[in-house]
């Protein structure tokens, strides 16, 4: 593999260019996204529309997450993500010129498209920009990046709209895709080049990994996704929610959808420093089991019948710090567990289960819209959540806590801890 990184230490200038990219490209893809879920609610769609929207935004980043890996490992990172860019700016602006369902479907996933090329991209190259010692930070500041722009997304929608129209926050998600284009040719630490060879110890190829040989990591993956699952049933509904409900404006809307990233945010630097005393990757596993029952506690304190619309904000902040913890614990959980060797294809398995998770609760969400009342709704999600993490508990107490081989270097944690935030609440 050719590239070229980091001669006389870390390149920070191209960490923060890199984290830059990754706040532009989160505040494109979720203003454009959000103010069609404003949109579609306003001009009467129910539930399985904006399930259907959901979708598509989340379709391409499970079926085309093979193929953008290889794709960041064997192409030139600084045309990859000049092409991304174009790619969301394009679709972005054409939803500006149709009010087709269908045809907004079709640009929602040519949207999510350039999110899916861009994040291996981004994940890979921070390695090389970075000195092994320094990556922790590195890693930190993209992710935070990534969570600022999925902060900075709803909430933009939700004021612009209430300013200006729909069509202005497009054009305002459109110039944050430019941005991005003409930010990441400022990178001069470059990736790309040939296949990788086969890893060989010994004379001998690296033995093999599989998910379900490790059954630790077999059951939070289990609970995780189950628990998704069940999240993302009532994602759909929280549109009703806060505008229905409460009878609350499109920018209150946005900036309680926005507090659950900013949650995230404050949630993954507290969770790097608890991690830090978890020796055993079993403490991993209790600490997401722990996270994922918060996380249900949250979206049962949400149907309940509160006497302002407000009280929802600090919930979802709360809800954000715990799902922050959820990610952490699983991202170390695969660095600490997974041979270096075969982490891109850990990382595959466990975020098709996770997204087909996604999807199957998104499909359910618009199912329950038209025949259970929205509080209803989330009080019964959450007592589901915490059940699933309840059924998971025996699991991880009977499974095999042996410590799998370690990474060998400190960049090797990428593969594992860079990978994008799974948003429970989007």
């Amino acid at each position: 593999m050719s590239f070229t990184s980091f001669l006389d230490g870390t390149r920070w200038s191209d960490v923060y260019t890199a984290a830059t990219c990754a706040f532009l490209a989160g505040t494109a893809m979720f203003t454009a996204d959000f103010t069609l879920t404003l949109k579609l609610q306003t001009e009467g769609y129910g539930g399985f529309a904006i399930a259907a929207l959901i979708i598509c935004a989340t379709l391409p980043l499970v079926v085309l997450a093979p193929i953008t890996g290889r794709m960041a490992d064997r192409f030139d990172s600084r045309a990859l993500m000049a092409h991304s860019g174009l790619l969301q700016a394009a679709s972005i602006v054409a939803m500006v010129f149709t009010d087709n369902l269908y045809a907004l479907f079709a640009l929602v996933i040519l949207n999510a498209c350039g999110t899916a090329m861009l994040q291996p991209v981004v994940g890979a190259l921070v390695p090389a920009m970075s000195r092994p010692e320094d990556l922790p930070r590195a890693v930190a500041l993209v992710q935070t990046g990534t969570l600022a722009g999925l902060a900075a997304g709803p909430a933009a929608a939700g004021f612009i709209i209430g300013a200006h129209g729909a069509g202005a926050a497009l054009m305002v998600a459109a110039a944050c895709a430019i941005a991005r284009v003409l930010l990441c040719c400022d990178i001069r630490t470059r990736r790309g080049g040939v296949r990788r060879a086969a890893v060989v110890h010994g004379g001998t190829k690296a033995a093999g990994w599989r998910l379900s040989g490790d059954k630790l990591l077999g059951a939070m993956v289990l609970g995780l996704s189950a628990v998704i699952a069940a999240m993302c049933a009532v994602n759909v509904l929280s549109v009703f929610l806060v505008r229905e409900v409460y009878d609350a404006s499109e920018g209150v809307y946005g900036l309680i959808r926005a507090c659950w990233t900013v949650g995230m945010v404050a949630g993954a630097w507290i969770a790097a420093a608890v991690i830090r005393r978890l020796e055993r990757d079993v403490q991993l596993a209790w600490m997401l089991m722990a996270c994922l029952a918060g996380v249900g506690l949250v979206c049962f304190g949400q149907g309940l019948p509160l006497f302002t619309v407000l009280l929802l904000v600090p919930i979802n902040l709360i809800g954000g710090l715990f799902n922050a913890g959820e990610n952490s614990a699983i991202g170390i959980a695969l660095a600490r567990r997974v041979p270096e060797a075969f982490r891109g294809r850990a990382n595959a398995a466990v975020n098709g289960r996770v997204n087909a998770a996604q999807l199957i609760g998104f499909l359910l969400g618009g199912a329950m819209s038209t025949f259970i009342d929205v509080q209803v709704a989330f009080m019964a999600v959450g007592l589901v959540s915490i059940g699933i993490v309840l059924a998971c508990l025996p699991l991880i107490r009977r499974a095999d806590d042996t410590p799998k081989p370690a990474p060998a270097a400190g960049r090797d944690l990428v593969g594992a801890v860079a990978l994008a935030p799974r948003v429970l609440w989007r």
